[in-house]
């Protein structure tokens, strides 16, 4: 299985990039949930939609807010009045919150999906009952 979401399907579900932006997108994404499910979406007859979705979301916070975005803007930290005083967060710390934000946002969509053979998606181990 190579995509999770097709270029057609992207398109359908409103995306804007071109072949080419996509196709490097949806690796990224592809890999991330990859990640995530430890690889088990690879493994399935038929892609659920809800990892769609999820390579939907991904791409796109992927494309805000990726590394190379991160790392080109600054961010207002914290901002005190009467003494002024002002801080800004490093693109490193940025960059984490974003990843963390994003393998959350992946999780809640793929939270209860399971692979063909009744695994959920996102188990990682443990006795399950």
């Amino acid at each position: 299985m190579a995509e999770y979401l097709s270029y057609e399907e992207y398109l359908e579900r409103g995306g804007t990039l071109d072949e080419t932006a996509y196709a490097a997108l949806e690796a990224r994404a592809r890999a991330r949930i990859d990640a995530l499910t430890h690889g088990r979406v690879r493994g399935m007859a038929e892609v659920p939609w809800e990892v769609k979705e999820a390579t939907m979301s991904a791409m796109a916070t992927i494309a805000s807010c990726g590394a190379e975005a991160l790392a080109s803007t600054g961010a207002l930290a914290s901002f005190t009045t009467d003494g002024y005083s002002e801080s800004y967060q490093g693109a490193e710390e940025r960059i984490r919150a974003v990843n963390r934000a994003l393998n959350r946002e992946i999780e809640e969509l793929l939270a209860g999906v399971t692979d063909d053979g009744g695994t959920p998606l996102t188990y990682a181990g443990g006795l399950m009952t």
